[in-house]
């Protein structure tokens, strides 16, 4: 057996030499982590599929969200292949965010989808009310999930803000309990002097913030699924990021008030949304307005703060004028426009 190893080595020794000369380079380009992030085109879901509503109402058209394919720390084989592709977005990485892993980074998307979903159920429900006062959503705010750090921070992804005590409010204990003072609370702390708890894995932790101690957190709500009139279904899906919480907030309300929003046309978009129905900014809108013309959308829904980008990734489309993209800041302005349609 030795014998005849040492005999293919030595007849074919060319060989070897030229598989590892080729094949060690893509081994080390296709495993090697950069700090580049790329962003590709994805696909749209239609929110039915996400969340039910028990009502008997039925949608002639659709509400899509929409989403995009997300690269983040790329390697060097991946920039190698795609850097003459003029559809695919790169950005370079700051430090802190290079620093968070991947199941981290996909922890956070997860936690920001989750607290979207929450603000949709609760402003849509919120909004039927009004036409409806048999509908009624009850719900419990319960503090703030960390989705982001900074490189020497102390907290984590996942970590709960549970407690402040709050420079802002005379060194004052602010709980959750209250969530307008809660908010304002977060929105002023003060370095060295605040004191945040955060619940870890079912441990209190006291964090007294300097100006290391940069993060950013989400809204996390406990919803009384058995109280709340008509009944919900948060079904399991694979999607993540905040950024389909006004698609959501439509969707639901329309099945909850049975005003056929949609028209039979098929309606997509992109922004977070707040408890208060703001429509924020969102990440991967040149990418976005492709996959929405791919899919046939009719009504392209855009936040106020992207839309430059968006108007230039459309006029750059030789079919997109079939779509109408539409700026807005509110879901007011969303639901208007639908009305009105």
């Amino acid at each position: 057996m030795e014998n005849s190893i040492l005999y293919m080595l030595r007849r074919y020794w060319y060989l070897i030499v030229l598989s590892l000369a080729i094949s060690l380079p893509l081994t080390y380009l296709g495993l090697y982590r950069t700090n580049e992030a790329l962003i590709l085109k994805g696909g749209a879901n239609n929110f039915v599929d996400v969340v039910e509503i028990d009502t008997d109402y039925k949608v002639s058209g659709s509400f899509s969200t929409l989403y995009v394919i997300s690269m983040e720390r790329s390697t060097k084989l991946q920039n190698l292949i795609t850097k003459n592709d003029p559809t695919i977005e790169r950005y370079t990485m700051s430090t802190d965010s290079a620093s968070i892993g991947d199941i981290d980074s996909y922890r956070a998307s997860k936690i920001e989808y989750d607290s979207s979903i929450s603000n949709a159920l609760i402003l849509a429900y919120k909004e039927a009310n009004k036409v409806n006062n048999n509908i009624n959503i009850v719900y419990e705010f319960k503090g703030y999930d960390v989705t982001y750090y900074s490189e020497k921070s102390r907290f984590r992804i996942g970590d709960r803000i549970v407690k402040i005590k709050s420079h802002y409010y005379n060194d004052r204990i602010i709980l959750p309990t209250n969530e307008a003072e809660f908010r304002k609370a977060i929105n002023n702390l003060t370095f060295n002097s605040d004191i945040i708890t955060i619940e870890r894995n079912n441990e209190l932790i006291d964090i007294d913030i300097t100006s290391d101690d940069y993060f950013y957190g989400y809204s996390m709500y406990d919803i009384d699924a058995n109280n709340t009139k008509p009944g919900f279904k948060i079904k399991n899906t694979s999607l993540g990021g905040p950024s389909g919480g006004l698609l959501q907030t439509l969707s639901i309300y329309d099945r909850l008030t049975g005003n056929n929003l949609t028209k039979g046309k098929k309606i997509a978009g992109t922004g977070t949304i707040s408890y208060k129905g703001e429509v924020g900014a969102i990440g991967g809108i040149k990418e976005k307005v492709p996959t929405a013309v791919d899919n046939n959308i009719d009504v392209f829904f855009c936040p106020s703060v992207n839309y430059e980008d968006a108007l230039l990734a459309y006029n750059s489309l030789p079919n997109s004028k079939r779509m109408k993209l539409v700026k807005i800041d509110t879901f007011y302005d969303a639901l208007n426009y639908l009305k009105n349609m």
